[in-house]
């Protein structure tokens, strides 16, 4: 059997099927109303075939497992009877999946938010990827998102449900090994070994047999969705959507809302992350990205001490995203050094708060994209020349990724920047450009 719409597929093998989340038009999955639907119609198939004793939920994207629902799903609901009714129907989704008579595995690698973590508490079992990029949560429920596809009822224990409460009730997203720790998810390994470990679990329960199913009685789905319906009309909710539809505009969509700075789209591709990005200074929020760079395979250059990069790996370590190997391979790719070497091979390069570049502008290549870490108003700073003005950015991390467009910035600039940040989970706003001086900051 195999079954493929515009949004999902589904494949088998002999007593399995791997049901595929594939959302087009967009970098990572989320879902609206259609999409419920044709995942409902997959989840429908399954269960009217006897010869499938194991269902296994993935992402084909490799942006992440699914990030909730999509923002312009949630904008169109404009009355509490609409949110309601959306509330309903992806319960009745995640309900059968939750009573299917075959074991259901959610393959959870990358972000797993909201709907998404909703859709995978409604399986047996949930095997997780643990890699930096893979997060469990509800980040969006203490602004006015709460769950809403039965994310409070399909737990199967007490501790499990007690752990979504305090997660939608802080926004705390958790690592795969974080979620092991509390029991939000049955096992959690590195990457390298995800194949084997999926294939090891399947195996295993086709030899056993699956543990005796307790699919959910279903008693708080009527309050969950009365819940949901009055926050998502509150003017927190409503700020909250709003920048998750900019935030997730594509990436070829333009910082200011659409349209480029010369006055069309652009049409340059996004390159890829750089192999070999560079930090001048101590500024922690850059270290941390600098750190996930590394974690990544990336190469890293420090002028400077590298001790903050470092405490990042560490963290990483601690909170379970990376194993000691791993954490090990990613601190010796980071050079340190009191010179500029190995920054001419830099793509991209942070440059802390008050570290000049004068020495900087000298080695860096003409396509190496420098990101100035700001702190204050950058209208009133000292300009200094920089030979490839265009390639100079503003950057504001705290809390949220804020770009900064000097007089000489060019709007590729700020897309490619916009999303490489987008790429580590950070939302991207659009400041207004600099006054003054007809030349870029650097």
């Amino acid at each position: 059997m195999r079954i493929e719409s515009d949004h999902v597929r589904l494949t088998t093998e002999p007593g399995t099927a791997t049901l595929w989340l594939n959302f087009p038009g967009e970098p990572v999955n989320a879902f609206d109303l259609v999409r419920l639907r044709e995942l409902d119609r997959a989840i429908a198939a399954v269960a009217a075939n006897p010869a499938i004793n194991i269902l296994v939920l993935r992402s084909a994207k490799p942006a992440g497992f699914c990030a909730g629902i999509h923002p312009d799903a949630l904008a169109s609901l404009t009355t509490e009877a609409d949110r309601a009714a959306l509330a309903w129907v992806g319960q009745q989704v995640f309900g059968r999946l939750a009573g299917l008579d075959a074991v259901s595995v959610a393959f959870i690698d990358g972000p797993c938010l909201g709907a998404g973590l909703e859709l995978a508490l409604a399986c047996d079992y949930r095997l997780c990827l643990s890699r930096p990029t893979t997060l469990l949560g509800f980040p969006d429920a203490p602004h006015g998102i709460p769950p809403c596809f039965g994310g409070t009822v399909w737990p199967r224990t007490g501790a499990v449900r007690r752990a979504i409460g305090r997660l939608a009730e802080s926004g705390r997203t958790l690592s795969g090994r974080e979620a092991r720790s509390i029991g939000l998810v049955d096992h959690a390994f590195c990457d390298r070994r995800g194949k084997i470990e999926l294939r090891t679990f399947l195996d295993r329960l086709e030899s056993r047999g699956p543990r005796p199913h307790q699919a959910s009685e279903g008693f708080g789905l009527a309050e969950e969705r009365q819940t949901f319906a009055r926050s998502l009309g509150s003017p927190t909710a409503q700020a909250a959507i709003r920048q998750r539809q900019f935030d997730t505009q594509a990436l070829y969509s333009d910082p200011f809302g659409g349209v480029g700075l010369s006055g069309h789209r652009p049409v340059n591709p996004i390159p890829p992350l750089p192999a070999v990005v560079g930090l001048v200074g101590e500024d922690d929020d850059a270290a941390r990205l600098v750190a996930e760079v590394a974690l990544r395979g990336g190469n890293i250059v420090v002028k400077g001490s590298g001790s903050v990069v470092q405490t990042h790996i560490a963290i990483s370590l601690a909170r379970g995203f990376v194993t000691p190997l791993e954490a090990e391979q990613a601190r010796v790719r980071v050079k340190v050094s009191d010179t500029l070497a190995g920054f001419d091979q830099a793509g991209l390069v942070f440059v802390a708060e008050g570290q000049t570049v004068d020495r900087l502008a000298t080695v860096v290549g003409s396509r190496c994209l420098v990101v100035r870490c700001e702190e204050g108003n950058p209208s009133q700073r000292i300009r200094v020349d920089f030979p490839h003005a265009r390639r100079v950015v503003g950057l504001r991390l705290s809390p949220s990724a804020e770009m900064i467009a000097y007089p000489h910035t060019e709007t590729h600039t700020l897309l490619t920047l916009s999303a490489w940040l987008k790429r580590f989970g950070l939302a991207v706003r659009m400041a207004a450009p600099a006054a003054g001086s007809a030349r870029a900051a650097a």
